[in-house]
């Protein structure tokens, strides 16, 4: 795979903005000359932790709210850090 040549960035425009993401159009260029508008979500400069809790043999989930899904579903441990704050202070990890 790493003999694929990547395409060119024509253009990166952001089309929208939220306070987690930013969503960009990225108009690419690839070798046999065909062009491409794609959309990315990129995230915010805040950075993020997840947890993969263990109990012996166990992996430990949470119940929680997906809006996305609109249902309670079972996820790992996860959240936003707080600035100064590290991702061990974040989940109250010893």
């Amino acid at each position: 795979m790493g003999s694929l040549k990547k395409p060119e960035i024509l253009n990166i425009k952001e089309v929208a903005r939220s306070r987690l993401f930013t969503i960009q159009q990225v108009d690419l260029e690839f070798s046999n000359g065909e062009r491409r508008a794609y959309e990315r979500m990129k995230p915010s400069s805040r950075e993020a932790v997840m947890i993969l809790a263990l109990e012996g043999d166990s992996v430990l989930l949470i119940e929680e709210y997906a809006v996305g899904l609109e249902s309670y579903e079972l996820g790992f441990p996860k959240g936003l850090i707080d600035p100064g704050e590290t991702p061990r202070k974040q989940h109250n990890v010893s």
